[in-house]
């Protein structure tokens, strides 16, 4: 695997909702849910599988708290 910072991050579109659950064994938990829009991309890594290379882009998320009790 290798693995890509950005100097700087690079602003791209997510055509479609990108989103990701946990396997059966723990219920199908949503792990992460990135909606349809802009998105900052702070780097990617690569994986070599089989003579291919598989690449997977490295997304800033930022989760808002409005207020704690």
């Amino acid at each position: 695997m290798v693995a890509l910072l950005y100097d700087k991050p690079k602003k791209a579109f997510l055509h479609n909702d990108l989103l990701a659950y946990e396997s059966e064994e723990n219920d199908k938990q949503l792990i992460y849910h990135f909606k349809k829009g802009y998105v900052t991309v702070l780097g990617e890594y690569s994986r070599y599988y089989d003579n291919e290379v598989d690449k997977a882009y490295i997304i800033r998320f930022v989760i808002s708290v409005l207020r704690v009790d």
